[in-house]
C-alpha cells in the first residue's frame, strides 16, 4: 500500500475513533518518522483533508480532527468489510457481487461501511491491524478462500461483534450457502456412471463446500498447483480458472464446471447471504445473550440458466 494511503487511512481512523470530540492529531514530523516518509508527504495528505473539511488547523497547537464533519457518520457507526483474506489484489465477479450486496443492505440499515485492506498475512498482524480499526461490527466476507478460524475467534474474544460467509467455521456465527444439492446432484452423476472415473481438480474451498455429499470413494480430488493428475480420467470437474489448464493436461477427457450440472448453472443468493449476514450482525451488535449462540444459516443455490 502506498504511504500516501497508508497515512490517509491512519487519520480516518482517527477521525472516527474521535467521533462527536475535536481531538489532537500527531504532529506532521511525528507522523513523518512513524510511516518513515518526509514531512512534506504528510503535509500534503493533511492539506487535503483540511481543504475537505476532515481536519481543522490551529495555528501553535496542531492539526485536530473536525466533529461537525464526522457528525453524521459517527452517529450511524462504521461497520468493517474483509474480502477474501484481506489481501485481495482485485475482486472477480463473485467477490464483486457478494461485496455489493453486503455493502447495499449496511447502508439500507443507516451504517456506513469500510472495505478493509491488510497490510500483513500473517495471523497476529492481521489480528492487531483488525482490532485497531473504529469499526463497530465486521462482516467477513471470505468467499472462496479458506481463512484460518482462529484469526476469528481472536477477534470476537475482543468482543468484536462478527459474522462471516465461512462454512467451515465452527466458533463464528456464519451465513452461507448450502451447496448440497449440487454435491447430490454429483454424487448420482458418479454413481450411473461407475465405469467412469472421475477427478475433482479443484482449490480446497469448492471441495469443502461439494465433498459432505459426495463419498469419497467415488471421486479423486486434487488440488491445482499443489501436483497434476497421475493417471487418465474419464471426467473431470474443474473451476473456470483452471479448465484451459485441464484439458490441456488431459484433452481426452470430459471437462466440467465445478458449478454447472444438466444444464443447470447454480450461483449463491447474494442478497439473501447479506441479507442474513446484516441481521446477524445486529442482533450482535446489541450485545445480551445473543453473543451467546453460535448460528449457522444455510442458504440454497440460485439456478442460472
Amino acid at each position: 500500500m502506498r504511504k500516501t494511503l497508508q497515512i490517509r487511512h491512519y487519520l480516518f481512523g482517527e477521525i472516527y475513533r474521535a467521533g462527536n470530540s475535536s481531538v489532537r492529531l500527531p504532529s506532521v514530523r511525528e507522523l513523518a518518522r512513524r510511516f518513515t516518509v518526509a514531512p512534506c508527504t504528510v503535509s500534503a495528505v493533511t492539506a487535503e483533508l483540511i481543504r475537505d473539511g476532515w481536519l481543522r488547523s490551529r495555528r501553535g497547537l496542531g492539526i485536530f480532527t473536525n466533529p461537525e464533519k464526522i457528525a453524521d457518520d459517527a452517529e450511524a457507526g462504521l461497520i468493517g468489510v474483509i474480502n477474501g483474506d484481506g489481501c485481495l489484489y482485485y475482486f472477480n465477479r463473485d467477490v464483486f457481487n457478494s461485496f455489493t450486496a453486503i455493502g447495499r443492505q449496511i447502508l439500507s440499515h443507516k451504517f456506513n461501511f469500510r472495505n478493509i485492506l491488510l497490510d500483513s498475512a500473517d495471523p497476529d498482524d492481521m489480528v492487531r491491524e483488525i482490532s485497531q480499526q473504529p469499526i463497530r461490527g465486521l462482516i467477513w466476507n471470505a468467499g472462496t478462500v479458506v481463512v484460518p478460524e482462529e484469526i476469528a475467534i481472536r477477534l470476537k474474544k475482543s468482543d468484536l461483534p462478527l459474522v462471516a460467509d465461512c462454512p467451515h467455521w465452527e466458533r463464528i456465527d456464519v451465513v452461507c450457502s448450502d451447496y448440497s444439492v449440487l454435491g447430490n446432484s454429483w454424487a448420482d452423476c458418479f454413481r450411473k456412471n461407475p465405469s467412469k472415473r472421475p477427478l475433482f481438480y479443484l482449490p480446497e474451498w469448492y471441495c469443502l463446500q461439494l465433498m459432505p455429499w459426495i463419498p469419497k470413494e467415488l471421486v479423486d480430488i486434487v488440488h491445482p498447483g499443489q501436483e497434476s493428475p497421475a493417471k487418465q480420467y474419464d471426467i473431470i470437474v474443474t473451476d473456470a480458472a483452471h479448465h484451459r489448464q485441464i484439458q490441456a493436461l488431459q484433452p481426452s477427457s470430459e471437462v466440467y464446471d465445478w458449478n454447472v450440472h444438466r444444464g443447470i448453472r447454480w450461483v449463491p443468493d447474494y442478497r439473501s447471504i447479506a441479507d442474513g449476514l446484516m441481521d446477524r450482525l445486529l442482533r450482535l451488535m446489541k450485545g445480551g445473550d445473543e453473543k451467546k449462540f453460535i448460528e449457522k444459516t444455510f442458504i440454497q443455490l440460485k439456478e442460472s440458466r
